[in-house]
């Protein structure tokens, strides 16, 4: 019985767990995106496993948490740290095609 189980488990998760290069991917995303459940699930149960997914995550979210404050103290009438519109704009398109290629 704890075989079957144990075998069952183990063909669940062949299936529905990511790799390492998407885990990453999804990391990044959701920094700035709201994530799918799916995206959300498979993400959790990989970070689960793999710990240098989750050292990529923590390492992410300390950056996000550096930008946020530069951000707060960057106002955009006295700094000149900000991308034009156009590049912005060539930043988000990449993004989004990438998002969709998958």
């Amino acid at each position: 019985m704890m075989r079957k189980i144990g075998h069952n488990m183990m063909v669940f998760m062949s299936k529905h767990m990511i790799a390492c290069d998407e885990a990453s991917f999804l990391v990044s995303y959701r920094s700035e995106h709201r994530l799918g459940f799916k995206q959300w699930w498979q993400l959790k149960m990989h970070l689960l496993t793999c710990h240098l997914c989750r050292k990529y995550a923590h390492q992410i979210k300390e950056m996000n948490l550096s930008v946020d404050k530069y951000r707060e103290s960057c106002s955009h009438d006295t700094c000149s740290h900000h991308l034009s519109d156009e590049a912005s704009s060539k930043i988000q398109h990449a993004l989004d095609r990438e998002l969709h290629a998958k």
